[in-house]
């Protein structure tokens, strides 16, 4: 396992996917899923996750890989910065390198649970899954086929069917994230 940073490349490519983490010094980890045809995904490491969809790296269970604002990884020399190493917790990445196969596994999980949500939307907390996870923005990569225009998730059509979603929405937009130190090589 890796941790990297993304290009500004990739900010700039993606600049209009308002559920990608924005944070252009927020360390990835990159993992290798070769049972979703050899695709690259990159996990942000977060701190204040208030949703089971990750990985924990400590006991109060809010810091660890997010696995709701994962990305595909489609142009490696284009989208990760190899010049930079991102230097995260001892303890944490000893955790992390440790479970490599059980974070792959979770994540198989988390992209077989968004894929059911997709079908099922007329369920509130499906709608909420899909409309906050990063996967929406890469279902050719998955080989998802597009769902119709009537069927796009928007932050409205999920405040209409249930109105206390607002609240959990905004407590994910605001959740906010540890610095971590960059190193140049």
């Amino acid at each position: 396992m890796k941790i990297r940073f993304l290009t500004d490349e990739f900010y700039k490519d993606y600049a209009n996917c308002p559920e990608l983490e924005k944070k252009q010094t927020r360390p990835y980890a990159q993992i290798c899923l070769i049972t979703y045809n050899n695709l690259i995904f990159a996990i942000p490491i977060r701190s204040h996750i208030k949703h089971k969809y990750a990985f924990f790296t400590n006991k109060e269970k809010t810091k660890g890989l997010d696995f709701s604002k994962s990305i595909v990884i489609n142009d490696l020399d284009k989208y990760v910065n190899m010049n930079l190493i991102a230097f995260i917790d001892m303890d944490e990445f000893s955790i992390l390198e440790q479970q490599e196969n059980t974070i792959k596994t979770k994540l198989e999980n988390y992209i077989k649970k968004y894929k059911k949500a997709l079908k099922y939307q007329n369920d509130n907390k499906n709608r909420l899954l899909c409309k906050m996870s990063t996967l929406q923005y890469f279902h050719k990569e998955l080989g998802i086929e597009e769902i119709g225009e009537n069927n796009k998730i928007t932050e409205n059509s999920l405040l209409s069917s249930n109105p206390n979603i607002k609240k959990r929405i905004e407590e994910v937009k605001k959740a906010t994230d540890d610095d971590y130190e960059v190193f140049e090589w």
